[in-house]
């Protein structure tokens, strides 16, 4: 690759990646919809996600080698709007893709979708591969599941190359939001601005997830974009599963605050899978990826930049 498009660049993981490839020497331009990434280097325009005309106007100037498209609203579990997040997700990914047969048909596609068009998984399907079955639970499991379908109905209509990515839970500097370790990092930075010792208040701990590092997550889209197989689908995951209560405690001492834990009724959801973690194995066989940042690291910089932006 040389020349890549983003769709959503300013997101959380759009802005890695594009650190990523901006400093390997990659040309970037990326598409935002408010607010700018803040990365220096790249050509941004601010488009909505479904306008067929102005993606195929980017696409046609920017010329580029790959589109990795990463736009969408990452509600996993609330959902406030139904009708907006398939609007957003789903018929973004159309869009995309009709852009691509209009003004990129030479490029590749990196389409990343999400752990959660997976659903649940039994205990005997643990660690989860990409070939078991998509049974989402959520809306936006489930945009994530049809928008596969979708780019997958494109390159066999087109010929296109295309990879899809399922990425597992990351965290990392600049996570922000109503997720549950951006959640308590800001918890614990109120804490630590109040003189360093307070409650902090949390869902289910003693569930198992598996958590990857932000800048993994941007290196695993650029590897699989880069050196992946055409045709392939690939779990972006740790394989290693950690309590909730082992990344909050972590947190905690990332944070250096006595922080006194209590689990808060209104934040456990009615069903909440004991375990879900995946095996990587594929994509570190085609291209030789592997997470590099200990979650330790993963804490500290994440407390680091709660700090700043408090």
């Amino acid at each position: 690759m040389s020349r890549v498009l983003i769709t959503g660049v300013s997101g959380f993981a759009g802005r890695n990646l594009a650190r990523l490839l901006v400093e390997r020497g990659d040309t970037v331009a990326g598409t935002v919809h408010t607010r700018s990434s803040g990365v220096d280097d790249i050509e941004e325009r601010t488009i909505d996600i479904g306008d067929v005309s102005a993606l195929s106007e980017l696409m046609s100037e920017f010329r580029p080698d790959a589109v990795c498209h990463l736009a969408a609203i990452v509600d996993t579990v609330t959902t406030p709007s139904v009708m907006r997040l398939h609007e957003v997700n789903t018929m973004g990914t159309v869009a995309v893709t009709e852009a691509m047969r209009e003004a990129a048909p030479d490029a590749r596609l990196l389409f990343t979708s999400s752990s959660f068009a997976y659903g649940g998984a039994g205990t005997d399907e643990l660690p989860v591969t990409e070939s078991q079955p998509l049974r989402p639970v959520t809306p936006y499991g489930a945009g994530k599941a049809a928008s596969e379908a979708i780019v997958w109905q494109f390159a066999r209509q087109t010929g296109a190359e295309v990879i899809v990515t399922r990425a597992f839970q990351h965290t990392g500097p600049g996570h922000t939001g109503e997720y549950a370790m951006a959640d308590w990092a800001r918890q614990l930075a109120e804490i630590e601005r109040g003189g360093g010792s307070g409650t902090i208040h949390c869902g289910n701990l003693e569930v198992e997830r598996d958590y990857l590092d932000v800048r993994d997550v941007a290196a695993a889209y650029a590897a699989a974009a880069t050196r992946g197989t055409p045709g392939r689908t690939y779990n972006v995951c740790s394989a290693v599963p950690r309590t909730m209560r082992s990344l909050l405690e972590g947190l905690i001492a990332a944070f250096g605050v006595d922080a006194t834990i209590e689990v808060d009724q209104a934040r456990l959801r009615r069903v909440d899978q004991p375990a879900f973690y995946g095996d990587r194995s594929a994509l570190q066989a085609d291209t030789g990826w592997e997470p590099s940042i200990p979650i330790e690291r993963t804490l500290a910089d994440l407390a680091d930049s709660t700090r700043r932006l408090a």
